[in-house]
């Protein structure tokens, strides 16, 4: 029988999700992370396998987090396109204080990942998938409350905003000052509402 574990997994995650998020998959290796982790190699191998698995972990644990605020904001009691405007405040907010130039580590693992890795990949996309139902939520609440703009289709405008942030979070990569994001997000948020 092994011995127990002794570690906090929460903090092993949060530690590890950091040093991928900075480096990347292929640029982390399992010294990095022993280093970052305070944990020997077989300990992280007992607990995570391997450093993929440790990875794909760190994705899930990446992804619970920013959920959690997405849903926040997407499904407060404002009104459906100002909590789509908060959205990509709190998107520009993120951008402002990412000193290290990470971006989101959902874009930077497709932007890594090979395409034929079909297991991050779908792991990813259906992330991504996720935030855009909640979009395609609010927008579909934007419709029925006459705000949409005309002829607007929310599954649509939906995609539409997620490609934005798939944007933002690249063109964020040549540090552009801030008023440059800004008039992205108001040049993407024009499409949304009725004149």
């Amino acid at each position: 029988m092994g011995r127990p574990q002794t570690f906090n997994e929460d903090m092993v995650l949060d530690s590890a999700m950091q040093l991928f998020w900075r480096n990347g998959f292929t640029n982390t290796s399992i010294k990095d992370l022993t280093k970052v982790t305070k944990l020997q190699p077989g300990s992280i191998y007992g607990a995570f396998k391997n450093k993929r698995n440790l990875f794909l972990l760190s994705l899930d644990y990446y992804f619970e987090n920013l959920y959690s605020a997405v849903s926040c904001i997407l499904q407060s009691k404002e009104a459906p396109l100002k909590r789509i405007r908060q959205f990509f405040d709190f998107l520009l907010s993120q951008k402002d204080e990412d000193k290290e130039l990470k971006s989101c580590l959902l874009v930077n693992t497709l932007l890594e990942v090979a395409p034929d890795d079909r297991e991050i990949n779908e792991r990813v996309s259906f992330m991504f998938s996720e935030i855009e139902q909640e979009f395609c939520n609010v927008l579909k609440e934007a419709q029925k409350n006459g705000t949409l703009i005309a002829g607007g289709r929310p599954e649509s405008l939906a995609k539409m905003l997620m490609s934005g942030i798939f944007g933002i979070q690249v063109y964020n990569r040549m540090k552009p000052d801030h008023d440059a994001l800004v008039q992205i997000v108001n040049n993407l948020l024009v499409n949304l509402e009725k004149i």
